[in-house]
Formats: C-alpha cells, structure tokens, sequence
C-alpha cells in the first residue's frame, strides 16, 4: 500500500451517474461510496467488488469495510486530524462493525477520500497503518 495523504480542501459538486452498477472501472468521477453502494445492490449486488477506481473524489459520510483484496495506491485518505489512526474504526464484537459498505477485490489508485471511515480485520487494519508510516506532527 502507498497513500498520499496531501490535504484538499476542496470537493468538486457533480450529479452521481445512474449507471454505477455496470461499470467496472470509475475514472475521474467524484462519487459519495454510498450511491455506489446502493445502486450495486439495487441490481441484485450485495457488495462492492471487481472494481477500480481511478483518480476519483470517493466522498462520505460512509465507513468502508475491506473484506479482502482490496488495495489503495497513492490515495490521499482524506482529513485525519494530524493522525490517520483517526479514520480507522476497529471492530470490537465477534463481528465486522455494522452499518459499513462492504468492499472486496477492488483496486483504488490516485483517489482522493472525504469524510470516509476505514475498517476490516486486524490484517487489514495492520497493513493499513504500516502502508502509511508512523504518525507525524
């Protein structure tokens, strides 16, 4: 993993496309992870999966739970308060956390995060702090 963690401060407003679900790769959109999301599963999806997403603005509210396969390349993960253990949720029950979007086999390269959330398993959680260095002030 390799991230890129430069601030934006600004987000480009556009309208979400209504053809989320049949593509395969995103490049240059901006796309709230929760249109993509439902759109998945209003076509009979339950997950996001099989996907790449190039270049985009992948905006929140939303926490994205990496079920596995899922890779960041040179992603600014967005606003962390000095600290990117502050995007991270670690599941404290026998189960992944609730309410998340689901995420797997899917490649994110030069995206840029707002407002998301990021939790899996310890392994991913893991590889998510190592992939990005210790903190610094």
């Amino acid at each position: 993993m390799t991230f890129n963690n430069n601030m934006v401060s600004q987000r480009p407003m556009v309208e979400v496309p209504e053809d989320l679900a049949s593509r395969d790769v995103y490049d240059g959109m901006t796309l709230p992870l929760f249109s993509v999301y439902r759109q998945i599963v209003a076509a009979g999806g339950r997950m996001i999966e099989r996907k790449t997403f190039r270049n985009c603005v992948i905006e929140g509210p939303a926490v994205l739970l990496a079920t596995g396969g899922v890779q960041f390349h040179n992603c600014n993960m967005g606003e962390s308060g000095g600290d990117i253990r502050n995007l991270l949720l670690r599941p404290v029950g026998p189960k992944q956390v609730v309410g998340t979007i689901a995420v797997a086999d899917t490649v994110f390269e030069n995206c840029r995060f707002f407002g998301v959330g990021f939790t899996g398993g310890a392994a991913f959680l893991d590889q998510f702090l190592q992939g990005i260095g210790p903190s610094r002030p």
